[in-house]
């Protein structure tokens, strides 16, 4: 049977089937009589309509949601970054690994190390052969020849002192501190961590330095029959205190530095400390002089390298204990700091 022609300007009936053939669903189209139904492959369901098909091993998606690209969240949900690079746990020990990987390939730090020692080593022995030249036979066993022998410290802190600071100043005045920060989250394991490798590293180049200074010292002496052995009285408190004032020169200058964040600032702040305070020390009148410079830090640090009591100073122990006191201070000041302020 035809289906009638619908007239001008009306809509067409809709499909009818004929009688004893059943209704198709929307979107499917009838079977031709005849053909059977195609058979469905291994592995694939029929899809439902407005459902795309999922590729194996992936979810299936929620109606109205298409698959989602790594780094989008739908609609509600919060943005997650994906992070393409794996991530090292933050401990105190891969601080420490990366502080002193930064440390040991900076070309300034061999440099600045290297002139350190040839200060303290070349002027410690300068001083030797003078001192020996000019004391008289009679007062030769009243000399203390370790503390002419460590001579060199004077000058040779003048340098550590940079070392020191520049340990924590450069990541500040190039931005690395950000880059640090993001390696290590926790301030305060970085902070120590970087002090640490500096008390490590100032303090063996101090060693090298004081007792490289008393061999060549004992050296010239022996040219003069002046005999000076380690095992003399305090002779060994004396000579490996060198490298212990040395080491705390730098942490002092490291804290300033993590204080203030500037080279030359926190420089400017270790060289007024050490020398600048104890030249105005000079200038007090008699009492408070006497009162005063032996809490100076040059005064109280350098009684370690002495081996003949000074009148009105503090004992060699206890003008360390203060000097340490003054470096101490300024790292709790300098984590302070590192830990409330922006870097």
């Amino acid at each position: 049977m035809s289906t009638p022609t619908p007239a001008a300007g009306q809509p067409a009936p809709a499909f009818a089937p004929p009688p004893g053939v059943a209704p198709q669903q929307p979107g499917f189209a009838p079977q031709q009589p005849g053909f059977a139904p195609q058979p469905q492959q291994p592995g694939f369901v029929p899809q439902q309509q407005g459902y795309a098909p999922q590729q194996p091993g992936v979810a299936p998606q929620h109606p109205g949601f298409a698959q989602q690209q790594p780094g989008f969240a739908p609609p509600g949900q919060p943005f997650t970054a994906p992070n393409p690079f794996p991530t090292a746990k933050a401990t105190f020990g891969a601080a420490l690994h990366s502080e002193w990987t930064k440390i040991r390939s900076v070309r300034s730090t061999f440099w600045t190390l290297l002139i350190t020692m040839a200060i303290t080593i070349g002027l410690g022995s300068l001083f030797a052969f003078g001192a020996v030249q000019h004391v008289d036979p009679g007062d030769r066993t009243d000399s203390d020849w370790p503390a002419h022998a460590m001579s060199g410290l004077f000058l040779g802190q003048l340098v550590i002192v940079v070392f020191g600071a520049m340990s924590i100043t450069a990541e500040y005045s190039t931005g690395m501190i950000r880059t640090s920060l993001t390696s290590q989250p926790r301030r305060a394991t970085l902070f120590w961590a970087k002090t640490l490798i500096v008390t490590l590293v100032s303090l063996v180049i101090g060693l090298v330095c004081s007792f490289t200074s008393f061999f060549i010292a004992s050296a010239i002496y022996s040219g003069h029959d002046v005999h000076v052995s380690l095992s003399d009285g305090d002779t060994l408190r004396a000579v490996y205190g060198g490298g212990l004032y040395l080491a705390v020169s730098a942490l002092l200058a490291f804290g300033l530095g993590a204080i203030l964040r500037h080279t030359a600032g926190a420089i400017t702040s270790a060289v007024g400390l050490l020398f600048v305070l104890w030249i105005l020390i000079n200038f007090l009148p008699g009492t408070w002089r006497t009162d005063i410079e032996k809490w100076v830090p040059f005064n109280a640090g350098m009684q370690i390298i002495t081996t003949r009591p000074m009148d009105d100073m503090l004992s060699p122990w206890t003008g360390f204990a203060v000097f340490a006191g003054y470096a101490a201070t300024a790292l709790v000041l300098g984590a302070i700091v590192m830990r409330n302020k922006d870097a």
